[in-house]
């Protein structure tokens, strides 16, 4: 089974139970069995649930990408590196975090991965507190990118007159202002405003303005 195979199975991102970072997965992955086990123990005694993977392509072919998690890859493994995996990651809109492990002469790679879009890198041997610190940064990125994906998926159900709507409504417009600004009538722009609220799942206003200014950001 390879990686595109995966993403066939797993193309619809699952919302998980509980979105709360002391509940998201951390995966650690490295083709060295003696790292995986010291990785393992040391977020295991953080009390974050933990899963060991050999592989990066092993990992793909089981995990769903699109749920939050956290993920500690080495960087030189063979079959798919860790670069390759946090690019296959970032070309599928996965959430997920990722933390690359070093080894010596790999902070330029590791650096290189901050730019695109990694939460944080750890050097071998791993120091305790810089752990804690990555993982907490992983996590609270994890959290923010599965936010943002659910509201990119509500807002494009969205009709381009309801969009129009919402735009509006982002700029404080009045239902009277939407009206005239769109050229149509103040009951045809509650209307949408009605389908907009329900599909963005918004119980209010000022919620809905906070999911459409993530989009913005």
């Amino acid at each position: 089974m390879n990686a595109q195979h995966h993403l066939n199975k797993r193309s619809e991102w699952q919302t998980p139970v509980d979105n709360s970072s002391d509940s998201l997965l951390i995966h650690i992955i490295d083709d060295e069995e003696r790292v995986r086990t010291s990785c393992d123990f040391l977020i295991s005694s953080l009390g974050l649930p933990t899963q060991v993977w050999s592989s990066a392509l092993i990992f793909l072919q089981q995990v769903d990408i699109y749920r939050p998690a956290v993920v500690v890859s080495d960087l030189m493994m063979p079959e798919m590196s860790g670069q390759a995996l946090q690019a296959y990651l970032n070309k599928h809109d996965s959430p997920i975090g990722f933390i690359a492990l070093t080894g010596k002469g790999e902070i330029a790679d590791a650096v290189n991965m901050l730019k695109q879009g990694a939460a944080d890198y750890l050097e071998k041997p791993i120091n305790s507190h810089r752990l804690q610190e990555a993982l907490a940064r992983a996590q609270a990125l994890t959290l923010k990118r599965a936010q943002l994906y659910n509201i990119k998926k509500l807002y494009a159900q969205l009709t381009d007159k309801e969009k129009q709507v919402a735009n509006e409504l982002l700029q404080g417009n009045l239902n009277k202002n939407i009206a005239d600004h769109l050229d149509i009538s103040v009951r045809t722009v509650e209307v949408h405003r009605s389908q907009v609220m329900k599909k963005m799942q918004a119980q209010h206003v000022s919620e809905l303005i906070q999911k459409l200014v993530m989009l913005d950001s």
